[in-house]
């Protein structure tokens, strides 16, 4: 009977250690390079918007500028400053530990918007050039796509499209042979006799087999098609649509989005904007992009003819197109500006981030106004389900996102460093996983994905950045990627008493609040009559945060605390811009100067600020928060979590009293208690001394005139009492 006992001893054992344990991604920096050589940078389009450049300043890397296989890494780049802009492409052998970036420098230069850089005749560079790269190794060639925006054929007769391909089996030729003789002329064709005009968007995508896709939009924003081509280690096929946006008005649009090859199969995840989503009034209700679309093949697509099917494994019929077949509503999985969406004409400006897991697990990140919104589903389930807010990545990054056995992940630039977030397969259980600690910073990256490694491709930035301007550093980190077991993290703690910022004491200016102006310039419709600006935020716990709230501002709140007691407090606020937010927090009158409020680098995310050993008392209880620097944070709801309960109600039965209060410094203890303990406190929380209570009495003469508390407890007891000294 005792061996069955301790049997069950050791199941329950087991059972509570499996229960407190998980697995999560692991993410391991192995190595960070230097890809640009000594003295020279990646082109960066420093200046102004419509003088020095159009749409971003952001040109490298960008767009599908990373290929990894067999070893090696590719990636392409613009040469920086301005009067350079020449196409280049760096190589490196993974596999030789300290092996150096090997680059070769094309002849051809960045032409800007509209040719404008291509003879001098302007200065406007164009962030929509960039430069593509895939290697085949059917035949271990270099492919390269770059310097494109639907530019026709009359105004630039050699620089319209751009294509750039290497001999035969020159892709793993030895460092020093990596030169520009590798490479055939450039081309302004894949295949003669094809149209290539007004081009842009150009990607490069490797099948299992070493083929390639290549694809890349006809037409403009708002009004292009999606064509692709295949090439089989030979030649490229005849272009073919995939996706046809230029239709008759409403529904002419353009697609913005990628496609991929994961485990095997072909996907397309987008979404769609419509010609007049640029309008004041759009007729399908967005502003720039709309929706979620998918879609995959089975198969390597060299043609139209390719079976392609939808999330419920429908099979479609290409092209993609609204009003026919509608096939376009038949790969459609979501409205993010409907069921996310807070303005008139709800606008989304990015692509969506997507990735399909090996067990089929499907995930989406856009943004809705400015909302960062996740839609995910397993294999088996029958919808998407949806999320907001919190920890999910910002795809304004333009990031993507990745899978590794069964994690999610997605790579993020946040105060400059990188930072990557994970969350199981078809949950929204966002958790930071790695946070980058150098002392580079960098501006914007690409990232690619290869069995167990993330590369992350980056370009400098700050005021420590060398060539700060037109030419800037670039560098690529190498990651491996597994799965580790970690401790399951403790249920939440649940709040004994939870206030809502807004919900601030009546009396209006200098009696519940101070704020700077009288007009409430928020957009929540609550307390209108009031100061204080209460914005809607769909993040916030009640929809609603106190959102302009500047330095020296402040807010009070009375609540009654039915047990006396021990506890933590709890803000939650959001802290966009600044590392040096703090508040003032006055508990009960005990003032807690400059307390820090975490950085979240977004409205609407908010993170948790604890003030730990806090006393509050039955009865009526008072806190202040105070804002110390101007709109450093946004404060959604503070709250108090129970530690101990202060049993004054046994120290009463054994008549306990101080006196004389206010006295010069020695008071005297009235009490039966044994073992009684005292704390001393000041008025900003800080522990000034501490002991045995000794011959009933406690002396503090040695302390300036002023209030305190003290405090007298058992291991199991305590009471909390203000003094004076005089």
């Amino acid at each position: 009977m005792k061996n069955n006992y301790l049997f069950l001893l050791f199941l329950l054992f087991v059972g509570l250690v499996n229960g407190q344990t998980e697995q999560q991604l692991e993410t391991i920096l192995n190595s960070a390079t230097r890809v640009s050589g000594d003295g020279e940078g990646g082109l960066f389009f420093a200046g102004s918007r419509n003088v020095n450049f159009r749409f971003s300043q952001r040109i490298s890397p960008h767009g599908d500028c990373i290929d990894v296989i067999n070893g090696y890494a590719f990636v392409t780049w613009y040469k920086g400053g301005i009067n350079e802009r020449n196409l280049m492409l760096s190589r490196k052998n993974l596999s030789i530990p300290n092996s150096e970036w090997v680059t070769i420098q094309f002849p051809h230069r960045h032409i800007g918007q509209g040719g404008e850089l291509l003879n001098g005749t302007g200065i406007r560079g164009d962030s929509h050039n960039t430069a593509a790269i895939g290697i085949s190794t059917i035949d271990n060639t270099i492919h390269i796509l770059y310097d494109m925006h639907a530019y026709r054929s009359s105004s630039l007769p050699n620089d319209f499209f751009n294509y750039s391909v290497s001999k035969k089996n020159m892709a793993f030729v030895p460092d020093e042979e990596f030169t520009l003789d590798i490479f055939n002329p450039k081309q302004n064709y894949l295949k003669l006799g094809e149209s290539y005009e007004r081009a842009t968007y150009p990607m490069l995508h490797r099948a299992d087999d070493g083929s390639l896709v290549a694809r890349y939009r006809e037409g403009g924003s708002g009004n292009g098609d999606i064509l692709m081509a295949h090439y089989n280690g030979d030649v490229w096929t005849d272009n073919w649509l995939f996706q046809e946006g230029t239709i008759s008005l409403p529904n002419r649009n353009s697609y913005y989005g990628g496609e991929r090859f994961i485990n095997g199969k072909f996907y397309a995840g987008f979404s769609i904007r419509y010609a007049n989503n640029n309008n004041a009034n759009p007729t399908n209700g967005f502003s720039l992009n709309s929706g979620l679309y998918y879609a995959f093949t089975n198969d390597i697509p060299r043609n139209q003819s390719s079976q392609w099917f939808n999330v419920n494994n429908e099979a479609i019929t290409l092209p993609i197109r609204n009003n026919l077949n509608e096939s376009l509503d038949q790969v459609k999985v979501a409205e993010p500006g409907d069921d996310f969406g807070t303005a008139t004409n709800p606008r989304t400006t990015f692509d969506p981030a997507w990735t399909v897991t090996e067990n089929g697990a499907i995930h989406f990140i856009t943004r809705v106004d400015n909302i960062n919104v996740h839609y995910y589903k397993n294999a088996n389930d029958s919808n998407f389900s949806s999320d907001s807010g919190g920890l999910i990545p910002n795809p304004q990054v333009r990031g993507e996102i990745y899978s590794y056995n069964n994690h999610v992940f997605m790579v993020e630039l946040i105060g400059g460093q990188v930072n990557i977030k994970s969350t199981p397969e078809g949950e929204n259980n966002w958790k930071i996983v790695y946070t980058g600690t150098e002392a580079i910073q960098y501006a914007h990256f690409n990232a690619f994905v290869e069995g167990d490694k993330l590369y992350v491709y980056l370009m400098q930035t700050g005021s420590n950045a060398p060539g700060v301007g037109d030419e800037r550093p670039l560098y690529f980190q190498e990651f491996t990627l597994s799965e580790i077991e970690v401790e399951a993290p403790e249920p939440e703690p649940e709040f004994a008493i939870q206030i809502e910022a807004e919900d601030f004491d009546e009396g209006g200016q200098n009696v519940g609040y101070f704020d700077r102006t009288e007009e409430n310039t928020g957009d929540s419709g609550f307390r209108e009559d009031e100061g204080v600006d209460i914005q809607s935020i769909s993040t916030a716990s009640d929809g609603r945060v106190v959102f302009v709230f500047e330095g020296t501002e402040w807010l009070r709140y009375t609540f009654n605390v039915e047990t006396s007691g021990t506890y933590d407090f709890v803000l939650s606020a959001a802290n966009r811009n600044r590392d040096d937010s703090t508040m003032d927090i006055e508990i009960n009158d005990v003032l807690y100067r400059n307390v820090p409020i975490a950085r979240t680098f977004d409205w609407t995310v908010f993170a948790d600020n604890v003030i730990s050993d806090v006393t509050l008392n039955q009865g009526s209880n008072t806190v202040m928060i105070t804002q110390r620097r101007s709109q450093s944070s946004t404060p959604d709801k503070f709250g108090f979590i129970l530690k101990s309960i202060l049993s004054t109600s046994d120290f009463d039965k054994q008549d306990i009293a101080i006196y004389p209060n206010p006295s010069e410094g020695v008071f005297n203890i009235q009490s039966n208690v044994q073992n009684l303990k005292y704390t001393l406190v000041n008025m900003q929380g800080q522990v000034l001394q501490k002991g045995n209570v000794s011959q009933n009495q406690v002396d503090f003469s040695r302390f300036n005139q002023g209030i305190y508390f003290l405090e007298l407890s058992t291991d199991n007891q305590r009471l909390v009492e203000k003094i004076i000294i005089k």
